[in-house]
């Protein structure tokens, strides 16, 4: 019995350790998760204006600044976000509501106030991954000459 006595400083420092370990683990997955993300929205927004490299000649010669086509193109796809935020939402509140997901931190309730947060902070951060997949690109195509991009229609 004494020699499994241990000082409250190795049971704090064990306890920090799990929980640190814990929160390294998340964070590894979530960054790996929004890699992903980002680069999969990034990559889909970059080819579909790439796509449209005649489109935006066109409206180029028509009249068009560079800063409308990029207002066009961004809520083109902020729109498509938008309509697809309340199917993911309504998703993500079942499997939150019905603790179908496995509470991590040991909260054993459902709060609609961080549930309202975390799907502002989401909306927010696919909204940047969506303009900034749309942004280069189109500052790319807006700088081609309209005759050149148009030689292959």
């Amino acid at each position: 019995f004494i020699g499994s006595v241990s000082s409250f400083d190795n049971l704090r420092d064990n306890v920090v350790s799990e929980d640190r370990q814990k929160l390294l683990s998340m964070v590894s997955g979530m960054a790996f998760l929004l890699i992903n993300v980002f680069l999969g929205l990034f990559g889909t927004f970059w080819f579909r204006t790439q796509q449209r490299v005649g489109e935006i000649a066109i409206r180029k010669v028509n009249g068009a600044t560079a800063a409308s086509v990029f207002r066009r193109l961004t809520s083109e796809g902020l729109l498509l976000l938008t309509i697809a935020t309340p199917f993911a939402v309504a998703c993500d509140w079942l499997i939150t509501h019905y603790q179908l997901n496995q509470c991590v931190w040991g909260w054993d309730f459902f709060e609609p106030a961080r549930f309202a947060v975390t799907v502002v902070i989401t909306y927010l951060l696919m909204a940047l991954m969506i303009v900034l997949g749309i942004l280069f690109p189109a500052r790319k195509a807006m700088k081609t000459e309209p005759a050149i991009a148009l030689k292959d229609e």
